[in-house]
């Protein structure tokens, strides 16, 4: 599993201080680290680091259930290598 976005992380481990790591399977709502009242704000964070909006009229719950469903549903696939930048060529003048 790639990791998620830090923006993501950090939210989570704003509203939950007291949690060191989570594991990606653990129930995010049976442990209450994202509740009714901060989901639609949590839905926020992932539409804005994800790049793409999520219909309300299709939320559902178990897309959000664990960070492993987070990754999966909204951030495909493992995280792609940044592009090796290309060989600076020197030119003589002259």
């Amino acid at each position: 599993m790639s990791t998620l976005p830090p923006e993501v992380m950090k939210w989570i481990y704003e509203q939950n201080p007291d949690f060191d790591d989570i594991d990606p399977d653990l129930d995010l709502f049976d442990t209450r680290l994202v509740n009714s009242l901060s989901l639609i704000e949590f839905v926020v964070i992932v539409e804005r680091a994800s790049g793409q909006a999520i219909d309300r009229r299709q939320l559902k719950t178990e897309d959000f259930q664990t960070l492993r469903t987070i990754q999966e549903k909204f951030f495909q696939g493992p995280a792609e290598p940044a592009p090796a930048a290309a060989p600076a060529t020197v030119t003589e003048v002259g």
